[in-house]
């Protein structure tokens, strides 16, 4: 629905609400944000491309749109509108988090699936246009928080290289969710349009494939893997790592 009713694929711009038909309404940063971030939970929930795809796109316009590129952070309008004298950055995580404080975790997660250095750069960018909320006010913007505990962490990605509907794919996944593993990217490599996009920029996932006709799972920092496991018990044991 919002792909076909609330966003123009000529423009690339993202619009606020629908009733009847959509408004005149843009989006606004934290839209973006909150879009953005369901998008790459989407993908590593169906592994649909095309979710990982409109992700990025719509990056790309926030980035434009609403990045300030002196002072960093996201500014929440995107001074369009020339009624609104001065644009604001949200500096609260409250009910809603801050489209600052998203942004900066969908970057960093985006940089991992993308290999885009740019795109980390701009998250710590967001991060350091906040240090003094984050020093003498931390808990205003536990969010942002999360954003940087990643940003500390070893990047760390699974790759399943196999066939979606497989049975062997499904029993990998199925291992895969059973841990907590809130720093990590899970991706798939399916021998088909998903991997020859997430392999544009990622030479690693490029040479990823099955191991004697079965699926594998690679288990990596920053792409640098372990030896794949093709068994759910072995792959068990690497993430208890």
């Amino acid at each position: 629905f919002l792909w076909a009713n609330l966003y123009d694929k000529k423009s690339r711009l993202l619009y606020r609400n629908y009733r009847g038909g959509r408004s005149d309404v843009e989006g606004f940063a934290d839209d973006y944000a909150f879009v953005i971030q369901g998008l790459l939970d989407l993908y590593e929930a169906s592994f649909d491309v095309e979710w990982l795809k409109f992700a990025t796109e719509l990056q790309q316009t926030q980035d434009r749109m609403f990045f300030d590129e002196k002072n960093r952070g996201y500014f929440s309008t995107s001074g369009k509108d020339k009624s609104v004298f001065l644009r604001m950055k949200d500096d609260n995580d409250g009910a809603e988090p801050a489209a600052s404080s998203v942004a900066a975790l969908n970057l960093f997660r985006l940089s991992q699936i993308r290999n885009d250095q740019p795109m980390s750069e701009r998250a710590r960018k967001t991060i350091a246009a906040f240090a003094t909320t984050l020093s003498h006010f931390p808990s205003a913007m536990p969010q942002l928080l999360v954003a940087l505990d990643y940003s500390l962490s070893k990047p760390r990605q699974i790759v399943i290289a196999g066939k979606k509907d497989a049975p062997e794919t499904k029993a990998l996944l199925k291992e895969v969710h059973r841990h907590f593993l809130p720093k990590t990217i899970l991706l798939l490599a399916d021998d088909a349009d998903g991997q020859k996009y997430l392999g544009e920029k990622n030479e690693a996932i490029r040479a990823m494939s099955p191991i004697d006709g079965k699926a594998a799972a690679y288990v990596c920092e920053n792409f640098t893997c372990k030896a794949p496991a093709t068994d759910p018990k072995q792959l068990a044991e690497l993430l208890a790592k």
